[in-house]
């Protein structure tokens, strides 16, 4: 795997496309870091989700994300006429709410 360093230039056939189905997230004082994670195919319940990716940013950053993923999603829904279902018990178990945190 090509190691990617800041500020050295990647051409886009070099930047890999990564899928998730799941992600973790941790905090610290200065950073946020995201862990992407796939659950294994045709393994659902009996492995653990393989780790993907970790992006690391910010918290500020993370802040600006999160808002702007938000708002982005809203636009589509709202262009498209289609309102993204997500069911009732994953909103139990995250512990959010369709009215407070959308």
């Amino acid at each position: 795997m090509k190691t990617f360093t800041k500020g050295t230039p990647v051409a886009d056939s070099d930047v890999p496309e990564l899928y998730c189905d799941g992600a973790q997230v941790g905090l610290t004082p200065f950073t946020a870091i995201l862990s992407l994670t796939m659950q294994p195919s045709g393994q659902t319940g009996q492995m653990p989700p393989t780790r993907v990716a970790n992006i690391r940013m910010s918290l500020e950053h993370a802040k600006v994300m999160a808002i702007v993923l938000k708002k982005q999603i809203k636009a589509y829904e709202a262009q498209t006429g289609v309102d993204i279902q997500l069911p009732a018990q994953l909103y139990q178990q995250l512990g959010i709410s369709k009215q407070e945190d959308w």
